[in-house]
Protein backbone atom coordinates (compact mmCIF):
# COMPACT_ATOMS: atom_id res chain seq x y z
CA UNK A 1 0.00 0.00 0.00
CA UNK A 2 2.78 2.41 0.96
CA UNK A 3 4.64 1.50 -2.23
CA UNK A 4 1.57 2.31 -4.34
CA UNK A 5 1.20 5.67 -2.59
CA UNK A 6 4.84 6.47 -3.22
CA UNK A 7 4.50 5.56 -6.89
CA UNK A 8 1.36 7.67 -7.16
CA UNK A 9 3.16 10.60 -5.54
CA UNK A 10 6.15 10.29 -7.86
CA UNK A 11 3.92 10.07 -10.95
CA UNK A 12 1.93 13.11 -9.84
CA UNK A 13 5.11 15.02 -8.99
CA UNK A 14 6.66 14.18 -12.38
CA UNK A 15 3.42 15.22 -14.11
CA UNK A 16 3.34 18.64 -12.45
CA UNK A 17 7.09 19.08 -12.99
CA UNK A 18 6.66 18.48 -16.73
CA UNK A 19 3.67 20.86 -16.86
CA UNK A 20 5.60 23.58 -15.01
CA UNK A 21 8.65 23.05 -17.24
CA UNK A 22 6.56 23.34 -20.41
CA UNK A 23 4.83 26.43 -19.02
CA UNK A 24 8.19 28.03 -18.19
CA UNK A 25 9.60 27.31 -21.67
CA UNK A 26 6.42 28.58 -23.32
CA UNK A 27 6.40 31.84 -21.33
CA UNK A 28 10.14 32.38 -21.66
CA UNK A 29 10.62 31.61 -25.35
CA UNK A 30 7.34 31.18 -27.24
CA UNK A 31 5.15 33.83 -25.61
CA UNK A 32 7.27 36.77 -26.90
CA UNK A 33 6.85 35.48 -30.47
CA UNK A 34 3.05 35.55 -30.16
CA UNK A 35 2.85 38.64 -27.95
CA UNK A 36 0.88 40.82 -30.43
CA UNK A 37 -1.82 38.12 -30.64
CA UNK A 38 -1.81 37.55 -26.89
CA UNK A 39 -2.27 41.27 -26.26
CA UNK A 40 -4.97 41.36 -28.95
CA UNK A 41 -6.82 38.53 -27.21
CA UNK A 42 -6.51 40.22 -23.81
CA UNK A 43 -7.85 43.50 -25.24
CA UNK A 44 -10.76 41.63 -26.83
CA UNK A 45 -11.54 39.84 -23.55
CA UNK A 46 -11.41 43.08 -21.53
CA UNK A 47 -13.60 45.06 -23.96
CA UNK A 48 -16.06 42.23 -24.65
CA UNK A 49 -18.47 43.03 -21.74
CA UNK A 50 -18.70 46.70 -22.78
CA UNK A 51 -19.29 45.74 -26.41
CA UNK A 52 -21.97 43.22 -25.44
CA UNK A 53 -23.77 45.76 -23.24
CA UNK A 54 -23.67 48.57 -25.84
CA UNK A 55 -24.69 46.38 -28.76
CA UNK A 56 -27.53 44.85 -26.69
CA UNK A 57 -28.95 48.09 -25.30
CA UNK A 58 -28.64 50.13 -28.50
CA UNK A 59 -29.61 47.19 -30.72
CA UNK A 60 -26.58 47.71 -32.94
CA UNK A 61 -24.63 45.04 -34.79
CA UNK A 62 -21.75 43.68 -32.76
CA UNK A 63 -19.07 44.10 -35.47
CA UNK A 64 -19.93 47.81 -35.81
CA UNK A 65 -19.81 48.40 -32.04
CA UNK A 66 -16.56 46.43 -31.81
CA UNK A 67 -14.87 48.56 -34.47
CA UNK A 68 -16.00 51.84 -32.87
CA UNK A 69 -14.93 50.82 -29.34
CA UNK A 70 -11.55 49.54 -30.54
CA UNK A 71 -10.90 52.69 -32.58
CA UNK A 72 -11.61 54.85 -29.53
CA UNK A 73 -9.48 52.60 -27.30
CA UNK A 74 -6.44 52.50 -29.59
CA UNK A 75 -6.68 56.21 -30.43
CA UNK A 76 -6.49 57.00 -26.73
CA UNK A 77 -3.60 54.57 -26.14
CA UNK A 78 -1.63 55.84 -29.15
CA UNK A 79 -2.14 59.52 -28.25
CA UNK A 80 -1.11 58.94 -24.65
CA UNK A 81 1.96 56.89 -25.65
CA UNK A 82 3.12 59.46 -28.22
CA UNK A 83 2.68 62.37 -25.80
CA UNK A 84 4.45 60.69 -22.86
CA UNK A 85 7.26 59.22 -25.01
CA UNK A 86 7.98 62.48 -26.81
CA UNK A 87 8.19 64.45 -23.59
CA UNK A 88 10.30 61.81 -21.84
CA UNK A 89 12.73 61.44 -24.76
CA UNK A 90 13.20 65.20 -25.13
CA UNK A 91 13.78 65.61 -21.40
CA UNK A 92 16.30 62.75 -21.15
CA UNK A 93 18.09 63.74 -24.34
CA UNK A 94 18.50 67.35 -23.23
CA UNK A 95 19.51 66.31 -19.72
CA UNK A 96 22.25 63.88 -20.75
CA UNK A 97 23.53 66.03 -23.58
CA UNK A 98 24.16 68.83 -21.08
CA UNK A 99 25.57 66.70 -18.24
CA UNK A 100 29.27 67.26 -19.16
CA UNK A 101 28.69 71.02 -19.42
CA UNK A 102 26.80 70.97 -16.12
CA UNK A 103 29.77 69.23 -14.54
CA UNK A 104 32.26 71.80 -15.86
CA UNK A 105 30.14 74.79 -14.89
CA UNK A 106 28.77 73.67 -11.51
CA UNK A 107 30.06 70.40 -10.06
CA UNK A 108 33.78 70.92 -10.70
CA UNK A 109 33.79 74.45 -9.16
CA UNK A 110 31.98 73.06 -6.09
CA UNK A 111 34.61 70.31 -5.72
CA UNK A 112 37.44 72.82 -6.12
CA UNK A 113 35.87 75.08 -3.53
CA UNK A 114 35.67 72.17 -1.09
CA UNK A 115 39.30 71.36 -1.81
CA UNK A 116 40.34 74.97 -1.10
CA UNK A 117 38.47 74.93 2.21
CA UNK A 118 40.27 71.75 3.28
CA UNK A 119 43.64 73.20 2.25
CA UNK A 120 43.06 76.24 4.44
CA UNK A 121 42.46 74.00 7.43
CA UNK A 122 45.06 71.34 6.63
CA UNK A 123 47.85 72.89 4.49
CA UNK A 124 50.22 69.95 5.09
CA UNK A 125 48.12 67.58 2.98
CA UNK A 126 48.14 69.75 -0.14
CA UNK A 127 50.05 67.19 -2.26
CA UNK A 128 47.79 64.24 -1.32
CA UNK A 129 44.63 66.32 -1.51
CA UNK A 130 45.46 67.54 -4.99
CA UNK A 131 45.91 63.98 -6.25
CA UNK A 132 42.69 62.86 -4.61
CA UNK A 133 40.57 65.66 -6.04
CA UNK A 134 42.12 65.32 -9.49
CA UNK A 135 41.25 61.64 -9.42
CA UNK A 136 37.69 62.43 -8.27
CA UNK A 137 37.34 65.06 -11.00
CA UNK A 138 38.53 62.69 -13.70
CA UNK A 139 36.31 59.84 -12.48
CA UNK A 140 33.16 61.94 -12.23
CA UNK A 141 33.72 63.63 -15.59
CA UNK A 142 34.43 60.29 -17.26
CA UNK A 143 31.32 58.74 -15.69
CA UNK A 144 29.04 61.61 -16.73
CA UNK A 145 30.42 61.63 -20.26
CA UNK A 146 29.98 57.87 -20.58
CA UNK A 147 26.50 57.98 -19.05
CA UNK A 148 25.50 60.79 -21.37
CA UNK A 149 26.67 58.97 -24.49
CA UNK A 150 25.14 55.67 -23.30
CA UNK A 151 21.70 57.14 -22.64
CA UNK A 152 21.70 59.16 -25.86
CA UNK A 153 22.76 56.01 -27.71
CA UNK A 154 19.98 54.03 -26.02
CA UNK A 155 17.44 56.66 -27.03
CA UNK A 156 18.73 56.61 -30.60
CA UNK A 157 18.68 52.80 -30.61
CA UNK A 158 15.11 52.78 -29.36
CA UNK A 159 14.18 55.25 -32.08
CA UNK A 160 15.65 52.77 -34.57
CA UNK A 161 13.32 50.06 -33.21
CA UNK A 162 10.22 52.20 -33.77
CA UNK A 163 9.41 50.55 -37.15
CA UNK A 164 9.51 47.10 -35.54
CA UNK A 165 7.34 48.31 -32.65
CA UNK A 166 4.86 49.83 -35.10
CA UNK A 167 4.61 46.54 -37.01
CA UNK A 168 3.90 44.65 -33.77
CA UNK A 169 1.38 47.32 -32.78
CA UNK A 170 -0.39 46.95 -36.14
CA UNK A 171 -0.59 43.16 -35.73
CA UNK A 172 -1.96 43.69 -32.20
CA UNK A 173 -4.66 46.03 -33.49
CA UNK A 174 -5.66 43.76 -36.39
CA UNK A 175 -5.75 40.62 -34.21
CA UNK A 176 -7.80 42.39 -31.53
CA UNK A 177 -10.34 43.41 -34.20
CA UNK A 178 -10.77 39.79 -35.32
CA UNK A 179 -10.81 38.46 -31.75
CA UNK A 180 -13.39 41.08 -30.69
CA UNK A 181 -15.71 40.69 -33.67
CA UNK A 182 -15.71 36.86 -33.56
CA UNK A 183 -15.05 36.44 -29.84
CA UNK A 184 -18.03 34.17 -29.11
CA UNK A 185 -17.48 32.11 -32.27
CA UNK A 186 -13.77 31.61 -31.50
CA UNK A 187 -14.47 30.78 -27.83
CA UNK A 188 -17.21 28.33 -28.85
CA UNK A 189 -14.93 26.60 -31.35
CA UNK A 190 -12.14 26.20 -28.78
CA UNK A 191 -14.52 24.85 -26.10
CA UNK A 192 -16.01 22.29 -28.51
CA UNK A 193 -12.62 20.59 -28.73
CA UNK A 194 -12.86 19.48 -25.07
CA UNK A 195 -15.10 17.17 -23.09
CA UNK A 196 -17.81 18.58 -20.81
CA UNK A 197 -15.67 18.10 -17.71
CA UNK A 198 -12.61 19.82 -19.18
CA UNK A 199 -14.82 22.52 -20.71
CA UNK A 200 -16.18 23.33 -17.25
CA UNK A 201 -12.65 23.45 -15.87
CA UNK A 202 -11.49 25.81 -18.66
CA UNK A 203 -14.40 28.17 -17.98
CA UNK A 204 -13.56 28.18 -14.25
CA UNK A 205 -9.88 28.86 -15.01
CA UNK A 206 -10.86 31.75 -17.32
CA UNK A 207 -13.17 33.27 -14.68
CA UNK A 208 -10.47 32.90 -12.03
CA UNK A 209 -7.82 34.46 -14.29
CA UNK A 210 -10.01 37.49 -15.02
CA UNK A 211 -11.04 37.89 -11.39
CA UNK A 212 -7.48 37.49 -10.12
CA UNK A 213 -6.05 39.96 -12.64
CA UNK A 214 -8.69 42.50 -11.63
CA UNK A 215 -7.80 42.11 -7.95
CA UNK A 216 -4.09 42.25 -8.78
CA UNK A 217 -4.55 45.53 -10.66
CA UNK A 218 -6.62 46.88 -7.76
CA UNK A 219 -3.89 45.94 -5.27
CA UNK A 220 -1.08 47.65 -7.19
CA UNK A 221 -3.27 50.68 -7.88
CA UNK A 222 -3.70 50.99 -4.11
CA UNK A 223 0.09 50.80 -3.62
CA UNK A 224 0.72 53.44 -6.30
CA UNK A 225 -1.85 55.79 -4.74
CA UNK A 226 -0.20 55.37 -1.32
CA UNK A 227 3.20 56.13 -2.87
CA UNK A 228 1.76 59.20 -4.62
CA UNK A 229 0.30 60.53 -1.35
CA UNK A 230 3.60 59.96 0.49
CA UNK A 231 5.54 61.74 -2.26
CA UNK A 232 3.06 64.62 -2.38
CA UNK A 233 3.28 65.23 1.38
CA UNK A 234 7.08 64.93 1.32
CA UNK A 235 7.49 67.31 -1.64
CA UNK A 236 5.15 69.86 -0.06
CA UNK A 237 7.19 69.77 3.15
CA UNK A 238 10.43 70.13 1.14
CA UNK A 239 8.82 72.97 -0.89
CA UNK A 240 9.40 71.28 -4.25
CA UNK A 241 7.77 73.28 -7.08
CA UNK A 242 4.75 71.57 -8.70
CA UNK A 243 4.70 69.02 -5.88
CA UNK A 244 1.68 67.04 -7.10
CA UNK A 245 2.91 66.84 -10.71
CA UNK A 246 6.40 65.71 -9.67
CA UNK A 247 4.86 63.21 -7.23
CA UNK A 248 2.67 61.80 -10.02
CA UNK A 249 5.69 61.39 -12.32
CA UNK A 250 7.77 59.63 -9.65
CA UNK A 251 4.81 57.41 -8.70
CA UNK A 252 4.45 56.49 -12.38
CA UNK A 253 8.13 55.42 -12.42
CA UNK A 254 7.37 53.32 -9.32
CA UNK A 255 5.07 51.16 -11.44
CA UNK A 256 8.18 49.74 -13.12
CA UNK A 257 9.62 47.09 -10.74
CA UNK A 258 13.16 47.37 -12.11
CA UNK A 259 13.33 51.11 -11.44
CA UNK A 260 11.05 52.19 -8.59
CA UNK A 261 11.19 55.51 -6.79
CA UNK A 262 14.91 55.04 -6.09
CA UNK A 263 15.68 55.64 -9.77
CA UNK A 264 14.54 59.24 -9.28
CA UNK A 265 14.97 59.99 -5.57
CA UNK A 266 18.53 58.68 -5.08
CA UNK A 267 20.11 60.67 -7.97
CA UNK A 268 18.09 63.68 -6.80
CA UNK A 269 19.55 63.38 -3.28
CA UNK A 270 23.11 62.95 -4.61
CA UNK A 271 22.81 66.01 -6.86
CA UNK A 272 21.39 68.03 -3.95
CA UNK A 273 24.41 67.15 -1.79
CA UNK A 274 26.82 67.98 -4.64
CA UNK A 275 25.31 71.44 -5.04
CA UNK A 276 25.41 72.05 -1.31
CA UNK A 277 21.64 71.80 -0.73
CA UNK A 278 22.03 69.47 2.25
CA UNK A 279 18.50 69.93 3.70
CA UNK A 280 16.95 68.89 0.38
CA UNK A 281 19.33 65.92 0.05
CA UNK A 282 18.58 64.69 3.58
CA UNK A 283 14.85 65.23 3.08
CA UNK A 284 14.79 63.26 -0.17
CA UNK A 285 16.77 60.40 1.43
CA UNK A 286 14.37 60.26 4.40
CA UNK A 287 11.42 60.29 2.00
CA UNK A 288 12.96 57.44 -0.01
CA UNK A 289 13.53 55.35 3.14
CA UNK A 290 9.93 55.91 4.31
CA UNK A 291 8.48 54.99 0.90
CA UNK A 292 10.68 51.89 0.63
CA UNK A 293 9.80 50.64 4.13
CA UNK A 294 6.07 51.26 3.64
CA UNK A 295 6.12 49.62 0.20
CA UNK A 296 8.03 46.53 1.35
CA UNK A 297 5.73 46.21 4.38
CA UNK A 298 2.42 46.72 2.60
CA UNK A 299 3.06 45.03 -0.75
CA UNK A 300 2.87 41.39 0.40
CA UNK A 301 -0.07 42.17 2.70
CA UNK A 302 -2.13 44.27 0.25
CA UNK A 303 -1.49 42.00 -2.73
CA UNK A 304 -2.01 38.90 -0.59
CA UNK A 305 -5.35 40.15 0.76
CA UNK A 306 -6.62 41.02 -2.71
CA UNK A 307 -5.64 37.77 -4.39
CA UNK A 308 -6.20 35.50 -1.38
CA UNK A 309 -2.64 34.39 -0.62
CA UNK A 310 -0.78 34.60 2.67
CA UNK A 311 1.70 37.54 2.68
CA UNK A 312 4.66 35.15 3.02
CA UNK A 313 3.48 33.10 0.02
CA UNK A 314 2.93 36.31 -1.96
CA UNK A 315 6.42 37.54 -1.08
CA UNK A 316 7.96 34.21 -2.12
CA UNK A 317 6.04 34.25 -5.43
CA UNK A 318 7.15 37.81 -6.19
CA UNK A 319 10.80 37.00 -5.44
CA UNK A 320 10.90 33.68 -7.30
CA UNK A 321 8.95 35.13 -10.22
CA UNK A 322 11.45 37.97 -10.55
CA UNK A 323 14.35 35.51 -10.53
CA UNK A 324 12.82 33.23 -13.16
CA UNK A 325 11.04 35.60 -15.55
CA UNK A 326 12.09 39.11 -14.56
CA UNK A 327 9.39 41.80 -14.48
CA UNK A 328 6.76 39.48 -15.98
CA UNK A 329 7.35 36.93 -13.23
CA UNK A 330 6.67 39.48 -10.49
CA UNK A 331 3.07 39.62 -11.64
CA UNK A 332 2.63 36.22 -13.27
CA UNK A 333 3.69 33.86 -10.47
CA UNK A 334 1.41 35.32 -7.73
CA UNK A 335 -1.51 35.28 -10.20
CA UNK A 336 -0.76 31.64 -11.12
CA UNK A 337 -0.50 30.64 -7.46
CA UNK A 338 -3.84 32.34 -6.74
CA UNK A 339 -5.57 30.56 -9.61
CA UNK A 340 -4.21 27.18 -8.47
CA UNK A 341 -5.38 27.87 -4.90
CA UNK A 342 -8.89 28.83 -6.02
CA UNK A 343 -9.22 25.84 -8.31
CA UNK A 344 -7.99 23.58 -5.50
CA UNK A 345 -10.45 25.13 -3.02
CA UNK A 346 -13.30 24.63 -5.51
CA UNK A 347 -12.31 20.99 -6.00
CA UNK A 348 -11.57 21.41 -9.71
CA UNK A 349 -8.00 20.23 -9.17
CA UNK A 350 -6.30 18.52 -6.22
CA UNK A 351 -2.80 19.90 -5.71
CA UNK A 352 -2.76 20.24 -1.91
CA UNK A 353 -5.08 19.88 1.06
Amino acid sequence: MNLNKQKSFLVRFAYFAVILGLAYISIKYFLPLLMPFVIGLIVAAVLRPFIDIISGKLHLKRPFVSIVILLIFYSFIASLAILVSARAFLFLQNLFYHLPKLYKDSIEPAINQGSDELLKRFPDIEYYLEDIFNSINDSIFSFLTKASSTVVGAITGFAGQVPSILIKFIFTIVSSFFFTIDYHRIAGFVLKQFSDEKRSMIIKVKDNVIGTLGKFIKAYTTLIIITFLELSVGFIILKVPNSFLVAALVAFVDILPILGTGAVLLPWAIISFIFGNNPMGIGILILYVIITVVRQTLEPKVVGQQIGLHPVVTLICIFVGAQLLGVVGIFLLPVTATILKKLNDEGTIHVFR
